[in-house]
């Protein structure tokens, strides 16, 4: 396969920034060495997590946010694919990180600029486009199981920031049913049981290990209202926040 790199940088992205809309007339790969946060390429939205990467073609409208510092590599570059086209969206490196080493070859070529480094690049652009091309082996339920797992990091991050079933099912592209199925299949739990399960861990650290009043520490663990947390919390603990507290002081 044949290719050419247009450009290759890495940078760092700070919490809770933003790259707006912008399109590219080349290919881009954007892979996520650290960090996390939601990249939205044309019509769909994807979460991000470290070791993913993101395919946009040429032409398409694409953005991302960034909820946490973030290390990200960003490679533009052409293709001549004959009929073998590349699929756009996002995808985890799972060939023991096969796609990060060729992209750290080309910066490895890029700093030290040898005899032919521009020839040397191609060919690497020509080896990644191979790579990527492979990843049509994915079988459906694979990629499934992978929205899943980005569904189940956003819910992680964002534990104390609302959180709806539809919400989740937006972002990695399923409808309501479909997404809660898949997610129930994978960890044994609906999605909001789960949601659920990590508001009280963080709760009960909350509790344990700081001084916040039990509004603070409902409001901090994602729910409605102080009421809500505390008849919650008792049904889950058999104790109420305030029991849980002290029993953990003695």
């Amino acid at each position: 396969m044949n290719g050419h790199l247009d450009f290759l940088f890495r940078t760092t992205r700070p919490q809770n920034s933003t790259i707006h809309p912008h399109r590219h007339q080349c290919y881009e790969l954007v892979y996520y060495m650290q960090g996390s946060g939601s990249t939205r390429v044309g019509e769909y939205t994807h979460l991000f997590h470290p070791d993913t990467f993101t395919l946009i073609k040429p032409h398409t409208l694409h953005e991302e946010t960034h909820t946490t510092d973030s290390e990200v590599l960003f490679v533009g570059f052409q293709a001549d694919l004959g009929r073998y086209p590349l699929r756009e969206g996002i995808y985890i490196d799972h060939s023991e990180g096969a796609i990060l080493v060729l992209l750290q070859r080309m910066i490895i070529e890029m700093q030290n600029k040898r005899s032919f480094y521009t020839a040397k690049l191609n060919h690497l652009i020509g080896e990644l486009i191979i790579e990527l091309l492979r990843y049509d082996e994915f079988t459906t339920s694979e990629l499934s199981v992978n929205k899943v797992i980005y569904a189940k990091n956003y819910i992680d991050e964002n534990v104390g920031q609302k959180i709806s079933v539809n919400l989740l099912a937006d972002l990695v592209g399923y409808s309501y049913d479909r997404f809660r199925h898949l997610f129930k299949e994978e960890y044994g739990l609906s999605p909001m049981q789960y949601v659920m399960s990590k508001r009280f861990e963080l709760a009960k650290r909350l509790l344990k290990q700081t001084d916040l009043s039990i509004s603070a520490v409902s409001h901090a663990s994602g729910f409605s209202n102080d009421t809500q947390f505390c008849s919650l919390f008792k049904q889950a603990t058999g104790n109420s926040p305030r029991r849980y507290r002290l029993q953990q002081l003695t």
